[in-house]
């Protein structure tokens, strides 16, 4: 899921997560169902780097969107919504258009409605 969530190639992939481990911001952990799978989980190092960069990105969004009205930000929403409906191709595709940006706050994601319509939800 990673590589496809990044758009890298297996060995591509496994670089980063070596690279990512060495530096002490994930750990691989063996599954329970199945000893040739590794699960990657964020260590507490790589928590606080994960939530600077969305703080970060969040921040960005945030001024750009802040000459928009209550009325204008729910116009954009229902128009991204559909955007990211429409766009969305498959079940795959969809760990490239959503990144699981807000994970407290994303309590409706268009992308998982969508897929659920489409009988695919996301695990």
């Amino acid at each position: 899921m990673l590589a496809v969530g990044v758009g890298l190639s297996h060995a591509g992939t496994v670089r980063l997560a070596d690279r990512l481990t060495a530096e002490g911001l994930i750990e691989s952990r063996a599954t329970a169902t199945d000893g040739r799978v590794r699960s990657l989980h964020l260590t507490s190092a790589g928590q606080k780097a994960s939530a600077a960069i969305l703080a970060a990105r969040d921040k960005v969004i945030e001024e750009g969107l802040s000459i928009l009205n209550k009325d204008e930000m729910r116009i954009l929403a229902d128009i991204a919504e559909r955007v990211l409906r429409g766009r969305l191709e498959n079940l795959e595709h969809s760990y490239r258009i959503c990144r699981l940006c807000c994970y407290e706050g994303c309590t409706n994601c268009p992308i998982d409605a969508e897929l659920h319509e489409r009988g695919q939800d996301r695990e």
